[in-house]
C-alpha cells in the first residue's frame, strides 16, 4: 500500500509538472497574442488598454465640422473598433490616410454592437454633421435579442473553476477549443453557422424580418437627415471560399442595397480570393478579428467603390 501511494503521488507530481511546463511553453509560443475573440479568456483579459474620446469611441477628439474637409463617419462593431490591432491599422485610419487631408474619417465602432445599437449610434453620428455615413456589417449583427446562441458543454462541469482556468490558462483554452469542435462534429452541440441558418435562413422568419426592418430603418433615418449612406459587409471570418455558409446574409443585404439604390461593398469574394485560408485574415490564432492586411484590402475595395462618389 505504501509503495502504491508513493507511485500515485509521483504520478500526480509528474502530471502537474508536465502541465506547468506545457503552460509555460504555450504562453511563450503565443507571446505576441494580446487579444481574443472571447473577451473573458486568457488573452481577452490581457488586452491592452486603448484611448477613447468623449463619445466613448476609440478615436481622437474632434471638433465641429470644417467646411473644407469631407467628413465620413463609420458606424460598426468590434471590426470597426479594431480589436487586436493598433489604431493606425484599422480600415478607418487607413482610409483617411489614403484619401488625404481634405477628408476626415471618424470611427464610431463599438465592440458587441448589432443592428439595434447601430441605430442608436447613428443618432450620435448624424449629430456631428457627416457628409457620408458608412455602415460596417458582420454576420452576427443580424442576431436579435431573442435569439439564443448554442452553448456547448464546458470542459469542466464546475462553473467557477472553469472560468478561473479560462482566464488564467492557455493550455486549458486550447483543450476547451478542441472540446467545442468535437461537440459540433459529433452533433452534441450546434455549430454557429447552423444556428444562423436555422434562425435567419428563411427571409420570412420573424428574426429575419426584424433585422431587415432595422437595416432599412438605418438607411431611412440617414436619408431623412439628408446624409448619403453606404455599407461595407465583412464576411464571417471563421470560413471563406466555397465552404462559406452564411452567403444568404450577404445576398440579402445586396438585395436591400439594390432596392434602396445605395452603394455597398461585399468583401466576401475579395477576401476569399486574396487570402489562402480564413486564419490568414485573423489577428492571431486566438483572435478571428481581421488583421491589418485584411483591413487594408477593405480600404482598397472602399476606395474603388466610393472614392468617386465622395469626390463629387
Amino acid at each position: 500500500m505504501k509503495r502504491r501511494s508513493v507511485t500515485a503521488a509521483m504520478m500526480v507530481v509528474s502530471l502537474a509538472s508536465a502541465l506547468a511546463a506545457a503552460e509555460q511553453i504555450a504562453r511563450y509560443v503565443y507571446r505576441d497574442a494580446h487579444s481574443s475573440a472571447n473577451a473573458t479568456d486568457y488573452f481577452g483579459t490581457r488586452a491592452a488598454a486603448v484611448r477613447t474620446n468623449h463619445f466613448g469611441f476609440r478615436d481622437v477628439e474632434f471638433g465641429p465640422k470644417s467646411p473644407h474637409r469631407y467628413r465620413i463617419v463609420i458606424v460598426g462593431d468590434s471590426l470597426t473598433w479594431g480589436v487586436g490591432i493598433d489604431e493606425r491599422e484599422r480600415f478607418s485610419n487607413q482610409l483617411e490616410q489614403v484619401l488625404g487631408p481634405q477628408y476626415e474619417v471618424l470611427n464610431f465602432g463599438r465592440p458587441g454592437n448589432n443592428l439595434p445599437e447601430h441605430l442608436l449610434v447613428l443618432e450620435q453620428a448624424l449629430a456631428v454633421a457627416p457628409d457620408f455615413v458608412l455602415l460596417q456589417l458582420y454576420p452576427n449583427d443580424f442576431e436579435t435579442r431573442d435569439m439564443r446562441r448554442p452553448v456547448p458543454y464546458t470542459l469542466l462541469p464546475w462553473p467557477v473553476l472553469n472560468q478561473r482556468l479560462t482566464e488564467s490558462s492557455v493550455v486549458y483554452n486550447m483543450l476547451a477549443g478542441e472540446w467545442r469542435s468535437i461537440q459540433e462534429t459529433v452533433g452534441i452541440s450546434e455549430s454557429y453557422a447552423h444556428y444562423m441558418r436555422r434562425e435567419l435562413g428563411d427571409p420570412k422568419s420573424p428574426h429575419a424580418i426584424q433585422t431587415a426592418g432595422m437595416l432599412r430603418q438605418f438607411i431611412e433615418r440617414a436619408r431623412a437627415a439628408g446624409v448619403p449612406i453606404g455599407i461595407v459587409f465583412f464576411p464571417w471570418l471563421d470560413s471563406l471560399g466555397k465552404s462559406y455558409s452564411l452567403a444568404f446574409l450577404h445576398d440579402r443585404v445586396g438585395q436591400v442595397c439594390t432596392v434602396e439604390q445605395i452603394r455597398c461593398v461585399d468583401l466576401r469574394a475579395d477576401f476569399a480570393a486574396g487570402f489562402r485560408t480564413a486564419q490568414s485574415v485573423w489577428v492571431s490564432h486566438w483572435d478571428s478579428h481581421p488583421n491589418a492586411r485584411a483591413n487594408r484590402r477593405a480600404v482598397n475595395e472602399l476606395v474603388a467603390t466610393f472614392a468617386g462618389h465622395w469626390h463629387e
